[in-house]
């Protein structure tokens, strides 16, 4: 009997063993993915599981909705997300982010305002974007920003009663850094819903996490027809 080979064998046995273990505790662990869906919109959307739910009276109340009133009744639909261990719609909306912090929602459009739905429109829905809006921004004196810088801008045409625009472009919002907004907007065929979704951080920021950003972003689904 050879007592180098058996143990040998016995050796990679347990090795074996370990392997077949690890991969287990692998796969029995939780989801890499959170999966954010509005059934009624059909709106959907994956992003990582680190990233935080931000409250969303909280959020609701920072964007000017009532916190009182469900923001469904307002006509509103939202959900924000922030990659900091700490929350907050600070890192949404404020001068600075240092993590990813995105925002998704669906907005019912009021019949009198539905004939001005249009793509500069959706463009200028968080930030001044188009050529028109920036320049009345830069006549405003108490404007907070500074440093535009266009990355993207790409119509879509995705079909099923949609039509939008996906612009990745560059703020500095109260003299703060620089900052990369990442926004996807789509409105019905009759203009009576807005899609969106907002994604930012800082430039540093986009560059070391582009990727997972862009997962994200490319997760974004929308289907207007049942």
């Amino acid at each position: 009997m050879d007592l180098r080979s058996d143990r040998s064998r016995a050796r990679w046995a347990v090795v074996g063993l370990a392997l077949a273990a690890a991969l287990l505790v692998g796969a029995c662990g939780g989801p890499a993915w959170t999966y954010v869906t509005n059934s009624e919109d059909r709106t959907y959307l994956r992003l990582p599981n680190s990233w935080r739910p931000i409250d969303t009276a909280e959020l609701g109340a920072a964007i000017g909705l009532d916190p009182t009133v469900d923001t469904r009744q307002q006509g509103f639909w939202l959900a924000g997300y922030d990659a900091s261990p700490d929350p907050s719609t600070a890192h949404l909306l404020g001068p600075h982010s240092e993590d990813p912090a995105m925002f998704v929602g669906v907005r019912d459009v009021p019949p009198s305002l539905r004939g001005q739905v249009s793509l500069d429109l959706l463009r200028d829905y968080f930030r001044p974007v188009s050529d028109e809006a920036r320049q009345q921004a830069s006549a405003n004196p108490m404007s907070p920003y500074s440093g535009f810088g266009l990355i993207a801008d790409e119509v879509l045409t995705p079909g099923d009663g949609l039509r939008g625009v996906h612009t990745v472009y560059q703020y500095r919002i109260q003299g703060g850094p620089a900052q990369v907004f990442d926004q996807t907007l789509y409105v019905n065929d009759d203009a009576s819903k807005v899609f969106m979704l907002f994604v930012r951080c800082s430039t540093q920021c986009y560059e070391q996490r582009q990727s997972e950003i862009t997962n994200v972003v490319s997760s974004f689904t929308v289907r207007e027809n049942p």
